[in-house]
């Protein structure tokens, strides 16, 4: 897959901007503030339907405006051509189309259209919180498989729902024994289609990862991913989610929450048979994070048969020389690819190679130039 072109609507401090791409790597320079991120946070809106940077939709409007939009030219690899449209009104919402026809669900059209985003934020996947990791596994989930989307959304419904009945009754009372029941029983229901597939997303990334790994560093360092759901599993693991519910029921009603299940799993990263969190140095989760965005880039397009997009953002200036050499010259050898950063005079013939190479200069919510 690749973007042809984008043009931006009254997006962040965007008014009008357009711009056509190239199918090897976009540089999207310019200094702090400018706009360059509003460009890739643009692209996620068309592939993945809402933005990168877990913001809401409220937020993005130009100031002053009360809508935005974003019209991209899209190719797959079968070259065939998509407009997609993402339109937001703060009284209408939002609205996606695909070729002049809107998509009601989101679940309809992420996959078609398969990015790998790799920016500041995701520097806490290694070292943050577990919800990190497990946001890190459902981005790649539900690019690759409608029904884990399906399932995740519905799961988080039940947990919604579940826990307000909790939390009513911590408040006010006796609780509604049969809603809460019968919420159990859907929590179980698609809970448990969420951890079996993450579980096994695990297995199958297993290799894929050590290989990306092992491209990017010398000999001598072992990584591994392991799953840790939040109650003990076995091969029924519906029962075992009953049984771990059962066993919680007064510190939930206490707690006025839900205490097991998917939405406190993590995925424990490994270096060397020890968490990285805790003994690694800092180029190791740096290296780490790297390596799991390109096993992320294989794992997707062969999973969908489909080449995803490589997003960069701004994340260069937090390795050396050395290494931003090197991941550039890795992901160029994979998709198409945008990277943004403030100084497009680091970006030389031996960091680029000889893949089609195209800048995009932007100031103050504008591109002022772009040079091929």
């Amino acid at each position: 897959m690749r973007v042809k072109k984008v043009q931006l609507t009254n997006f962040r401090n965007h008014t009008d901007s357009s711009l056509e791409f190239t199918g090897g790597i976009n540089f999207i320079t310019g200094a702090n503030a400018q706009g360059k991120t509003s460009i890739l946070e643009a692209l996620s809106y068309v592939c993945l339907t809402k933005s990168f940077l877990q913001q809401s939709d409220t937020t993005v409007p130009r100031f002053g405006a009360a809508q935005f939009a974003v019209d991209a030219q899209m190719e797959t690899d079968k070259n065939v051509v998509n407009r997609v449209k993402v339109a937001y009104d703060a009284q209408a919402g939002k609205s996606y189309f695909l070729d002049s026809n809107e998509v009601k669900k989101s679940a309809d059209v992420i996959g078609m259209f398969p990015i790998v985003v790799l920016s500041p934020g995701d520097f806490a996947l290694t070292g943050g919180a577990p919800s990190e990791r497990r946001k890190f596994a459902d981005i790649v989930l539900s690019q690759v498989w409608r029904s884990y989307l399906e399932e995740l959304t519905e799961y988080r419904r039940a947990l919604k729902q579940r826990n307000r009945i909790l939390l009513d009754g911590k408040l006010n009372g006796p609780l509604d024994a049969d809603m809460l029941a019968a919420w159990t029983d859907a929590l179980v229901a698609h809970g448990t289609k969420v951890m079996s597939r993450r579980r096994r997303f695990v297995d199958e990334f297993q290799d894929t990862f050590a290989a990306s790994y092992a491209s990017l560093v010398e000999a001598g360092e072992t990584p591994a991913l392991r799953y840790e759901p939040s109650f003990a599993v076995d091969a029924d693991v519906a029962e075992c989610f009953r049984k771990s519910l059962r066993e919680l029921a007064r510190a939930e009603r206490a707690r006025g929450a839900t205490l097991a299940g998917p939405h406190r799993d993590d995925i424990d990263f490994m270096l060397n048979g020890m968490p990285i969190r805790e003994f690694a140095s800092q180029g190791q989760h740096k290296t780490f994070l790297v390596a799991l965005k390109i096993a992320e880039f294989h794992y997707i397009k062969a999973m969908l048969g489909e080449t995803p997009a490589m997003l960069l953002d701004d994340v260069l200036t937090e390795l050396d020389y050395t290494r931003a050499s090197r991941v550039i010259r890795t992901v160029a050898g994979l998709g198409q690819t945008f990277v943004t950063a403030t100084d497009m005079m680091n970006f030389d013939e031996k960091m680029v190679g000889m893949r089609d190479a195209k800048f995009h200069f932007v100031r103050e919510g504008s591109v002022v130039y772009e040079n091929a």
